[in-house]
């Protein structure tokens, strides 16, 4: 890498900072910022106001915060233990301090980075009109084709790269199936914004908790071609996805009662 490239091809010198300035801060206030300014546009700044009001939704049972802060965890460690056998769960209870050390300060930083940029975008304007126009189903297949193509530009920087085919296609894959839990949460909340950028911070967390604590566990063959490749995410959440559709008869919670404007 050239120190321009670290500089963004601006400062002809090293900036090391320059990547994580766009990538986790201007990036993705993105969507949110997006939705702010396109809403008050069409439909005026009360309709903003309530947009942002669903922030504040949090009179939503206890199980919905157990599932935001626990559901992608939970996900990712079964589908080790489903390849793995018991050495992640060993390796958990080695490792169980990194549960404090790395998940819940990832789990407070993802609120704000990129859980309050992206969500208002997300499924606080785009998921309600989806809904409306396409159903549940259709229209989370949108979302998620829609929410993996706008990382791609991150695959072209240290941050998510090297870009590779088989990576990104897995990486898509796996931001769709998981577009599916986002909505059921969602439609299963009232529409809370709150529950759903909880819901993508403790998504990512736990992938920065688990990652060194699976990453020596020794494995090779086919298991290493699931796991390495991405393909295990793949089918975990593909899984989860499939199995949402069908509990729900492919309402994902969906109350059509419920209008974009609520």
């Amino acid at each position: 890498m050239s120190e321009n490239s670290v500089g963004l091809g601006l400062l002809p010198y090293t900036l090391p900072n320059a990547y994580g300035i766009v990538m986790y801060v201007l990036a993705p206030l993105g969507p949110a910022l997006a939705a702010i300014l396109v809403t008050a546009v069409i439909e005026g700044r009360a309709s903003v106001r309530r947009l942002l009001g669903r922030i504040k939704r949090w009179r939503i049972g206890l199980r919905w915060y157990v599932v935001a802060l626990f559901g992608f965890m939970f996900a990712y460690i079964a589908g080790y233990v489903a390849v793995l056998g018991a050495d992640p769960l060993r390796a958990l209870l080695e490792n169980w301090p990194l549960f404090f050390t790395i998940f819940l300060p990832l789990v407070l930083l993802g609120i704000f980075v990129p859980g309050i940029g992206e969500e208002p975008g997300w499924r606080g304007f785009a998921l309600p009109r989806l809904q409306e126009l396409y159903g549940p189903v259709r229209g989370t297949l949108v979302l998620g084709t829609l929410h993996g193509l706008w990382h791609l530009p991150g695959f072209f920087t240290p941050f998510l790269g090297p870009f590779t085919v088989d990576g990104f296609a897995a990486f898509w894959l796996t931001a769709i199936a998981a577009t599916f839990i986002y909505t059921w949460v969602f439609n299963g909340t009232g529409g809370s914004l709150l529950i759903v950028i909880l819901l993508h911070a403790a998504g990512n967390a736990a992938s920065g908790f688990l990652t060194p604590v699976f990453d020596d566990l020794p494995y090779g063959g086919w298991a290493a071609t699931i796991i390495d490749g991405g393909a295990l995410n793949v089918i975990v959440f593909s899984s989860i996805a499939v199995l949402l559709v069908v509990l729900t008869r492919g309402r994902l919670s969906y109350r059509a009662e419920e209008s974009i404007a609520s």
